[in-house]
């Protein structure tokens, strides 16, 4: 257990209950605050309470790749979406008055930059010497985590934006950036299912636990990867295209009324 992470989730939460209380009393910024919202934020605080502060976090670094790689997907696939969806809109509004925030926001949360940068920052990370520095040193575990949480919340605003002003992507664009992002994550996730070698060094020498062995472990590893998120990101893929479907027909359709 890491009472540290409450502590930072309790922080998280009380900078939070700040904002969307007595901070947005103050400024004039909302006649009210939006409980959808915040149960979204709390959501998000729960699944970073849960991967990190419990004892997955130390079955991860010590004993399953497995394991290691369902704090991944919770961090990136489940943490991040809800937390963009845990902000308001006049919140980020208030703070893109400061002209060096809305630049830097605008640049990194541009559907390239945030394409290339989750899946170069997701590739590299698994990399056999950066990888093996994660499960041997503490920090360095915790940097991984920051920078991947980080990349992802960059990479869901294009879906997700809360924002009118830096709003998500038409949904018919949405579809391409969802399927470009599922199609550049093959190259990381397909060789740890396939390979008949161990990547990770660590895990061979790594105590066993429930049973698995450090070649299906991996194989499981990689089978976590690709099914959390492909399932998180087809749901958002179809629902985007639906949505641009009914709005493409639509006009189509009061058209053929007027005729």
């Amino acid at each position: 257990w890491y009472p540290e992470v409450w502590a930072i989730v309790l922080a998280f939460c009380t900078i939070y209950f700040y904002l969307v209380g007595p901070f947005r009393e103050r400024h004039n910024l909302a006649p009210r605050m939006e409980w959808k919202e915040t149960f979204y934020f709390l959501g998000a605080m729960f699944v970073m309470f849960v991967s990190e502060g419990t004892p997955i976090h130390h079955v991860s670094e010590k004993f399953l790749f497995s394991v290691h790689m369902t704090q991944h997907v919770l961090l990136t696939m489940v943490m991040a979406p809800l937390f963009i969806r845990g902000l308001p809109d006049w919140l980020i509004s208030y703070f893109l008055r400061y002209g060096w925030i809305r630049k830097t926001l605008k640049f990194i949360t541009h559907p390239v930059i945030a394409l290339i940068a989750f899946n170069a920052v997701n590739a590299a990370w698994h990399l056999p010497y950066f990888y093996q520095a994660v499960l041997l040193h503490h920090w360095i575990h915790i940097a991984q985590h920051v920078i991947l949480v980080f990349t992802a919340l960059m990479m869901w605003w294009p879906i997700l934006s809360p924002s009118s002003e830096l709003p998500a992507l038409p949904y018919g664009a949405q579809t391409l950036y969802i399927f470009l992002l599922l199609l550049l994550q093959l190259p990381v996730f397909a060789p740890i299912i396939f390979s008949e070698s161990l990547f990770y060094e660590f895990y061979v020498e790594a105590p066993s636990m429930w049973g698995l062995e450090p070649l299906p472990d991996q194989q499981l590893a990689g089978a976590v990867m690709q099914l959390g998120g492909m399932t998180v990101m087809a749901y958002f893929m179809g629902r985007a295209f639906f949505r641009w479907a009914r709005q493409e027909s639509a006009p189509r359709y009061r058209s053929s009324e007027t005729a």
